[in-house]
């Protein structure tokens, strides 16, 4: 019977080990998928050692005495050792429990103590003993309860730290009974019972542990499936968020979706706004006292989503509402108005009803701007802006197109003459006579659309803006747009497309008219006149040289003609005069053009001949592209001079060579007072080192009269009509013999 229960032991010291062994199988595959798992890895090691001890458990009865039978025991007993140093890290993964390197080195340091003891002494273990009947020292059971006392300790404090209590109690309760098992297994006297406990005493805690391990896997896997839940209605809201505008629904949608993933239906959420655009959302629960990492961090992407969320639309309807504001007045801008007009058409179309149109523009605002400042001028715009809104009131929708000029749009229009009259008020401006600053002066273009009419917003604005130019030249400063301004407007557009199409087949010419000299009517040089060869017939400057400024034309022709007055100047073999519109001078680019376009050489042959107005415009830049082409070599000079702005004072300071006397004066001569103003010029451009022409000398009378007062230079018909061909030089005896000269001498002009 003895045998058979040795037998029985032995086989299930092996039936353990080998199930031992499986799970460590287990948790070596469970290492190896994740490398990091270090709770897999130290249960994997516990294990496996735990394997080893049953299997060298159930070797040991089949030994004989001797040598190998005591190495066995020896490896037993170290197989333990290590058995209970690897319960402590496996403790630890398994519970997040505290640091265990004290513990190791103290249990560590007894179980090294036991096995010098075993192998030196016969305190432990006394060597020798019969086959099967291993004989143990005095000091067996306090080398092992001593380490083991280290390592109980640290299971039962570890073990205290779990949160369930029933999964504590059930892992204390089988370490204990284990351990209880291993020290009754080798202080009881040899026999079944101790080879009983022998084999089945690591079960319990190796069941526990085990139990511990799967129901931590479980737990994972809920965890993960609650991230996966979680991220999914945070990827939901997420995609929500681009569409939902409102951040009301938005923070109900993220409620919802906290409800659902943590089973909490009192959680509530609330947002609230704080400076600089920015938000803060909250989520509160009446039965959530602590949540856990998890819920926390879901949470707190639920509140930084619904927030941004807010933050982004909040920014969206400001970059909206910028887009579609004027910074300066805060009144819709441009793109607004073109919205709302093209809305007011569609349904005016539907209803059946008419709109109305104003468009307005400040009278005298760039000069005011230039002498008074723009601080000045920004506030005379917000100035207008506000009464407009105060003429129109709630019937109209008022908005500043660009610059000076601003809109109204009547959706709902009455009568021509209900529109007139509020156009009256507009241009009037309310309680004008009150206003302790000056009020804006409005010139107002009136346009209306009628059902049947074509519902083109831009052309709507186009008509009330050329009643507007009309509006500035009429004295009542108000025009309705008519057939009349129709017939203009098309015109205009008709030139348009021909000067266009002028530009492109280069039907621009320069005519030369010549500049004499008055003592000896020698040609000193000529001035460029361009002529448009239209297919009708040639066009004067007259007919379209305002508009092409106006559009901006004339910049492109203006380059065309200074590359062609090169070309004669070479021709000609003389000085040439070329006229620059104030459009031209204005240009950013104009110096740059403008010795792309005349060369590297030959600037002493180049004047610029400008009008006063021009030196009007952007004066700093005007007079820095003056300065610059005087130092290149050519000359400047002003055209008309004394009709226009410029004081006699400023001469000094412009850089200036020419002044040509305007025709008008020289027309005047035979009149009380017209040689005072000439000789007036001409002694104030000598005082200043200036050459003087006079221009539109047509008599005899008024060339005698102007060689008399000292002027250098004359051109007109008289001397020379503008031909494409070279001028011819002056015949005195021919222009004698000419009726519309013959009552003047010609041999004092020629003499003098």
């Amino acid at each position: 019977m003895e045998n058979l229960a040795a037998a029985w032991a032995v086989v299930a010291q092996c039936v353990v080990a080998g199930y031992v062994a499986a799970l460590s199988y287990q948790h070596w595959a469970d290492w190896r998928a994740d490398r990091d798992n270090r709770g897999a890895f130290w249960l994997m090691a516990w294990t496996a050692a735990l394997a080893a001890l049953f299997f060298v458990n159930g070797l040991v009865p089949t030994l004989r005495a001797g040598f190998v039978a005591e190495a066995c025991l020896f490896l037993r007993s170290q197989l333990l050792a290590a058995s209970l140093l690897l319960f402590l890290p496996s403790v630890q993964s398994l519970t997040h429990g505290r640091r265990i390197s004290t513990y190791v080195a103290g249990a560590g340091g007894l179980l090294g103590v036991r096995a010098v003891l075993w192998l030196t002494t016969d305190l432990v273990f006394v060597h020798g003993s019969a086959a099967g009947i291993p004989q143990y020292g005095s000091l067996l059971a306090v080398t092992l309860l001593a380490p083991l006392a280290v390592v109980v300790w640290y299971g039962a404090v570890s073990t205290g730290r779990m949160h369930a209590s029933r999964a504590r109690y059930t892992v204390q309760a089988a370490v204990l009974a284990s351990f209880i098992a291993l020290v009754a297994s080798y202080l009881m006297p040899h026999g079944r019972l101790s080879e009983l406990l022998t084999s089945v005493w690591a079960i319990p805690l190796v069941g526990a542990l085990q139990a511990m391990r799967v129901f931590q896997v479980r737990a994972a896997e809920r965890s993960a499936r609650r991230q996966h839940g979680m991220r999914e209605a945070l990827a939901a809201l997420g995609n929500a968020a681009w569409f939902t505008k409102d951040r009301v629904a938005l923070l109900l949608l993220a409620q919802n979706a906290a409800r659902e993933q943590l089973d909490d239906p009192t959680i509530v959420g609330s947002i609230r706004a704080l400076s600089r655009g920015r938000f803060s959302t909250e989520f509160q629960s009446a039965v959530m006292a602590a949540p856990d990492d998890l819920t926390r961090g879901f949470l707190d992407d639920l509140r930084r989503l619904v927030s941004v969320a807010a933050q982004r639309t909040q920014l969206a309807d400001e970059l909206r509402d910028a887009a579609f504001t004027d910074p300066l007045t805060l009144l819709p801008n441009r793109r607004a108005l073109e919205r709302r007009l093209t809305l007011a058409l569609d349904q005016a179309a539907q209803d059946g009803t008419r709109i109305g149109v104003l468009y307005c523009d400040i009278d005298g605002f760039k000069v005011g701007n230039d002498q008074h400042g723009h601080a000045w001028g920004d506030r005379l715009l917000r100035r207008t802006a506000q009464e407009l809104q105060a003429s129109v009131g709630s019937n109209g929708f008022v908005a500043r197109f660009g610059g000076d000029e601003f809109v109204v749009v009547i959706e709902t229009a009455g009568t021509q003459e209900d529109l007139l009259a509020l156009a009256e008020r507009v241009h009037t401006g309310p309680d004008r006579g009150r206003c302790e600053e000056i009020s804006p002066l409005l010139s107002v273009g009136v346009a209306s659309w009628s059902p049947g009419d074509s519902a083109d917003p831009e052309l709507l604005l186009r008509e009330a803006d050329t009643a507007m130019f009309e509006g500035k030249r009429h004295p009542s400063g108000v025009v309705v747009f008519d057939d009349a301004l129709r017939a203009h407007m098309v015109a205009e557009q008709r030139l348009r497309r021909e000067l266009d199409s002028a530009i492109s087949l280069d039907e621009f010419e320069l005519y030369y008219q010549p500049i004499v000299n008055s003592t000896t009517l020698d040609i000193a040089s000529v001035e460029a006149l361009v002529r448009w060869q239209h297919p009708d017939g040639i066009r004067m400057p007259a007919q379209w040289i305002g508009f092409a400024e106006e559009t901006g034309l004339i910049v492109p022709i203006g380059r065309r003609l200074v590359v062609a007055a090169r070309a004669g100047a070479r021709r000609l073999r003389l000085p040439v005069a070329v006229n620059f519109a104030a459009r031209q001078l204005a240009e950013p680019h104009f110096l740059e053009h403008l010795r792309l376009d005349w060369g590297d050489e030959d600037w002493h042959l180049l004047t610029l001949e400008i009008t006063e107005s021009a030196l009007l415009e952007d004066l700093t830049h005007v007079l820095a592209s003056l300065t610059t082409v005087r130092a290149l070599g050519a000359r400047v000079s002003i055209d008309d001079f004394g009709t226009g702005y410029s004081s006699f004072a400023r001469l000094a300071t412009l850089p200036v060579d020419v002044l040509k006397i305007d025709q008008a004066f020289v027309r005047d001569l035979d009149r009380p007072g017209g040689v005072a103003v000439v000789r007036a010029i001409v002694t104030l451009a000598q005082a200043y080192g200036l050459d003087i022409i006079a221009e539109g000398v047509e008599t005899r009378e008024q060339l005698r009269i102007l060689v008399e007062l000292g002027v250098p230079k004359l051109q007109g018909y008289l001397l020379g009509r503008p031909s494409a061909a070279a001028p011819r030089p002056i015949d005195l005896e021919m222009l004698a013999a000419r009726p519309d000269v013959a009552r003047a001498p010609l041999r004092r002009a020629a003499s003098v």
